[in-house]
């Protein structure tokens, strides 16, 4: 009859005839659609779900098996969590993408559902191969007390003497908590769209002043600098994430190493800077080099004293810019010969006893307000942190601890140099009246930083 042309059946065979020719020609997504059309035309099609199924499968992410299995995202899903319902979920899958008695009428949509029943059945074994596995075992993470970097290690190593797969320095492994998770940056652009987008805002702004009214006249707005370009110019100001203000790590890149200079390094005790090591060589880069020789304390010849006349001796060679604090201010006195002494407005801590709860050491933060003499001593007032704040601390203006002497005999208190930075105050600073000082947080006690 002259209407069955038109008939859905007719409609449908034409639309599986032409996914059969997508399908030949590897148009994977105009072949669903036409199969997609001729299921809805015809809903007892075969050869259509068969088809549906075989393209939806095909064009699933290879490398996701839950995509693969055609299985919901949403993991509070039975399906996605419930094993038996998976395998319910994948015969059933496997079964749609069984050609009929006509499959040799579409010969493409037969080997499209061959490979869809092999990639199914692949992301299925790797679905139970994954459920299968032994969960991994319980870690926890832990800092160098060198280098200060994290690692994370099997839980059963708490409290355990380890070695730093990076300096190779062994360190006692307390447990601190896990790194932050990394922040989501804005995609690069480069210089050439930066530009094209500033010219953009300009012809906006341009127009605009046109379209006013020219009885007014308004200065120039600056143009718009592009989000891009502000956040490059004042990236890594914040760069250490438990300073209040100041970026101690500025202080410390491989571009701020010299040779002969003298720096300090973290111990291995509790990881402050009372090692001092006087700079050889460095290479900057990728994997960074620096050789360097230890200052050892005269006459005893040992390290991590932190006051007194030092002579250089061994070289070691070390490869993270983590292991440096601060550069020393001392006084060299002969080729190879140095002394240290606390200078006026420099920081330092005084050994204090230890922390009830931990055992770890505990130290008094004072800053020294006169030269070392080795008749006078040295005069000091001492630091009382800020609340609110992680690392600011203030002076002490009244009472016992606002001035007091260090003897000659009296340095064995000194632990070591803490670096500071003095803060600048404005009219809406909420810090208190008086000199205020930032501490660098990589050279105060984890007790300190979380009180």
């Amino acid at each position: 009859m002259p209407g069955d042309a038109s008939s859905p059946t007719s409609t449908a065979a034409a639309a599986l005839a032409q996914a059969e020719a997508d399908l030949s020609a590897g148009r994977l997504r105009a072949a669903q659609r036409n199969a997609r059309r001729a299921a809805r035309l015809d809903p007892d099609s075969a050869a259509a779900s068969v088809l549906l199924a075989a393209t939806s499968v095909l064009l699933a992410d290879a490398g996701s098996p839950r995509a693969t299995l055609l299985l919901p995202e949403d993991p509070k899903s039975s399906l996605a969590s419930d094993p038996d319902s998976i395998r319910r979920h994948y015969k059933s899958l496997a079964r749609s993408l069984r050609p009929g008695d006509g499959a040799s009428s579409y010969p493409a949509a037969a080997a499209a559902a061959q490979e869809a029943l092999r990639r199914a059945a692949d992301a299925y074994a790797a679905l139970k191969e994954e459920r299968e596995a032994p969960p991994p075992p319980p870690t926890f993470w832990t800092a160098c007390a060198g280098c200060r970097l994290l690692h994370e290690f099997d839980r059963q190593y708490v409290g355990f003497r380890l070695t730093c797969p990076s300096c190779r320095r062994s360190f006692l492994a307390a447990e601190v908590p896990p790194p932050p998770p990394p922040k989501k940056h804005k995609p690069e652009k480069t210089l050439a769209e930066m530009q094209l987008q500033l010219a953009k805002r300009r012809g906006k702004d341009q127009t605009a002043a046109q379209s006013s009214s020219s009885d007014e006249y308004d200065e120039p707005a600056e143009p718009d600098v592009p989000e891009e370009v502000l956040d490059s110019e004042h990236s890594g100001q914040m760069a250490v994430e438990d300073s209040d203000f100041y970026n101690f790590d500025a202080d410390r890149m491989e571009k701020c190493f010299k040779r002969g200079q003298v720096w300090a390094l973290y111990g291995d005790d509790d990881g402050m800077p009372r090692h001092y090591a006087q700079l050889e060589t460095a290479s900057p880069g990728r994997q960074f080099r620096a050789q360097i020789r230890w200052l050892e304390h005269q006459p005893d010849g040992k390290e991590g004293k932190p006051c007194g006349a030092f002579k250089v001796g061994r070289e070691v060679t070390v490869h993270s810019v983590n292991v440096f604090s601060h550069l020393v201010a001392c006084e060299r006195v002969a080729r190879e010969a140095y002394r240290v002494y606390p200078k006026k407005g420099s920081v330092w801590a005084l050994h204090a006893g230890e922390y009830a709860d931990t055992g770890r050491p505990r130290y008094d933060f004072v800053v020294f307000l006169s030269g070392y003499s080795e008749v006078h001593g040295i005069s000091f007032g001492y630091l009382e942190k800020i609340e609110g704040f992680r690392s600011i601390f203030t002076r002490s203006d009244i009472g016992v601890r606002a001035v007091q002497y260090l003897r000659e005999g009296d340095v064995g208190m000194l632990s070591h140099q803490t670096p500071a930075r003095k803060v600048s105050k404005g009219e809406a600073s909420t810090l208190p009246p008086g000199d205020c000082w930032e501490l660098d947080p990589a050279s105060l006690p984890a007790e300190l930083l979380h009180a």
